[in-house]
């Protein structure tokens, strides 16, 4: 976790599907300008007259900070495309569970305080994802999974080329510490703080007594092989977003990624939104 930087420039990101008249995105500028910095906004909304500088997309690389409106998969469709630019994403949560995002959508003490400088910055580790000759990046998961109602996958798994099983099951999540309280959660998988850089292996609904997670080390591969993906219609999914049809004899080779930058208001706070959005809930 490092320290926060001087900020300038700051990038909104909005969600116009949560957001629908923007009427958020105008205050977050609002206040981005009363803190004396300057507001960044995508050029496809200058017909709305909000008071931003209006720039092309590929011009937030010049931010200093991104503001992502919405909930968490907001911010993992803007980590996929605006994450290589390395740097941070404060989200503020117009979704439900808001395990990404840091701010609420009515506090704006806290979003004022990050303005001014008071936040930290929390590495999360992303997986690279090679499937054929396609590539992907995942913020939260990649999921190998059968499509519809076919029958069950035959998926088998390699660490480093060693084989370590073949598991018959509805498909296998790999995912991220940061992934780890998403779908992962869901099939079975450990709630991993978010801050390690490992990789972990759930089969989904496994057809046997004794398959488990298997966690493993983030500069490792972990290479999936599914048997005859095409008879029995396999896909790999994207933090849920994004969808490839696995082909025959195709080889998906998952590794921990490049890093994202997520903004804090204070250390240690993943602990108590656990408690709050999941054991409280």
């Amino acid at each position: 976790m490092r320290g926060r930087v001087q900020l300038n420039k700051i990038a909104v990101i909005p969600n116009e599907y949560k957001d629908k008249k923007l009427e958020g995105t105008k205050q977050a500028i609002s206040m981005i300008h009363s803190a004396g910095l300057v507001p960044l906004l995508d050029a496809q909304y200058k017909d709305t007259n909000i008071n931003a500088r209006y720039v092309e997309k590929t011009e937030f690389g010049n931010a200093d900070m991104l503001v992502v409106l919405g909930g968490d998969g907001t911010i993992l469709s803007a980590a996929r495309e605006y994450g290589h630019y390395n740097i941070p994403f404060l989200g503020v949560n117009y979704g439900q569970l808001g395990f990404l995002t840091e701010v609420e959508r009515a506090d704006d003490n806290s979003f004022l305080k990050v303005l001014n400088g008071e936040y930290v910055i929390e590495p999360h580790m992303m997986l690279d994802v090679v499937a054929g000759n396609d590539k992907y990046c995942a913020l939260n998961d990649a999921v190998i999974h059968r499509d519809g109602f076919t029958k069950m996958l035959d998926i088998s798994l390699y660490v480093e080329h060693k084989h370590i099983s073949t598991v018959r099951s509805d498909g296998v999540v790999i995912a991220t510490p940061t992934g780890s309280t998403a779908y992962s959660l869901s099939a079975g998988g450990p709630i991993c703080d978010p801050l390690l850089e490992v990789i972990i292996i759930t089969p989904i609904c496994p057809h046997n007594l004794h398959s488990r997670s298997i966690i493993v080390p983030g500069h490792k591969d972990v290479e999936v092989r599914v048997k005859e993906p095409e008879e029995h219609r396999a896909s790999l999914t994207i933090d849920g977003q994004k969808a490839h049809c696995i082909k025959n004899d195709e080889e998906i080779i998952i590794t921990g990624g490049r890093k994202i930058e997520l903004v804090r208001t204070g250390e240690n706070l993943f602990y108590e939104k656990l408690r709050k959005k999941l054991y409280l809930r």
